[in-house]
């Protein structure tokens, strides 16, 4: 069974459906929650988990390995 409300279209004027996503909430993006930890692969495949410094970004080292220098 379902309810006769389930599927009804929407009835509003298009100007007025607009209006909902033209809101402040779009306007600014959300922010974006910092990263604590960082994926590090083994050599066997599996993903291993590193916790970052504070600021939550790799440290330098980290970054020139995972450059792909050989």
């Amino acid at each position: 069974m379902f309810s006769k409300y389930e599927r009804q279209k929407d009835k509003r004027p298009y100007k007025d459906r607009q209006h909902i996503y033209t809101g402040p909430q779009y306007i600014h993006p959300p922010e974006r929650i910092k990263p604590t930890k960082c994926v590090k692969w083994t050599e066997s495949g599996l993903p291993g988990y590193e916790d970052l410094p504070e600021g939550g970004a790799p440290p330098p080292a980290a970054a020139a390995e995972a450059g792909g220098e050989e």
